[in-house]
């Protein structure tokens, strides 16, 4: 199993409320410090039933994928030129997040943060 790179690790530190706050470990997920250095990360070899305060869950790419499925109607994950894209439509075909990340766990969780957060400020503004 692949460690996450330290800039998915820092992209969950730092979105964990659009990212991660309502998800339970699983095993193959990892956990990092809340504020600690990006690298400092451990496998989950077990479920359990959440993360402790002082820590992130980092979640594998499966998860992020089903988390972007649930969040629109339709995405595509690409590859070129040394970079992923994630490209995420609503059911009118309207983009809702076209980002491009060195991984493809920092573009779907870049696009997921993106919907979220733009989603969160629609509803507040409503």
């Amino acid at each position: 199993m692949r460690i996450p790179s330290q800039s998915y690790v820092s992209l969950c530190q730092r979105y964990r409320r659009w990212l991660t706050a309502e998800l339970r470990p699983e095993p193959g997920d990892w956990v990092a410090p809340k504020d600690g250095h990006p690298d400092t990360v451990r496998l989950v070899m077990a479920p359990t039933e959440s993360v402790p305060e002082e820590e992130v869950l980092v979640p594998k790419l499966e998860r992020l994928l089903a988390q972007l499925a649930q969040e629109c109607a339709s995405f595509v994950l690409d590859y070129s030129a040394g970079e992923f894209a994630c490209v995420a439509f609503d059911e009118h075909g309207r983009t809702l997040a076209n980002v491009v990340a060195p991984e493809p766990s920092s573009a779907v969780a870049q696009a997921l943060v993106f919907i979220r957060a733009e989603r969160s400020a629609h509803e507040r503004g409503s």
